[in-house]
């Protein structure tokens, strides 16, 4: 099964490469959001066929990925995989309440990502 994913981070450059990490590695990317308002108007549209959200901590317009990810796995039952380079004990505390796929720390590499998806791959098959 090839996961679809969103990716909700704010850095642009940062979002298009991990876009090409996923299209590189088989995975659907569904769309790209830079604050929780935008991922939740894609899921508003797409909710039903996103696998997983790829998700920053600190989003524009002063929004919270784990509030994001907090809406999306209660609304849409989509997972968070989160890709931060402010994961620490608290926000990782915080997040867990939401069953988050994993956390990727910043920089990071391209392995580390798609070993992080691979696993979530392995689950939904």
């Amino acid at each position: 099964m090839t996961l679809r994913v969103l990716i909700v981070e704010d850095e642009m450059l940062l979002a298009l490469d991990l876009e090409d990490i996923l299209v590189e590695a088989g995975y659907h990317v569904v769309g790209n959001a830079v604050d929780m308002h935008q991922a939740i108007a894609t899921c508003e549209k797409l909710g039903d066929r996103i696998d997983i959200a790829i998700m920053d901590v600190h989003l524009a317009r002063g929004t919270n990925g784990v509030e994001t990810a907090k809406i999306l796995r209660q609304r849409w039952n989509i997972p968070s995989l989160f890709v931060s380079g402010n994961i620490d004990d608290k926000m990782q505390a915080l997040a867990l309440e939401w069953r988050p796929a994993g956390f990727v720390g910043k920089p990071f590499s391209q392995r580390e990502v798609l070993k992080a998806l691979a696993s979530v791959s392995a689950a939904a098959a």
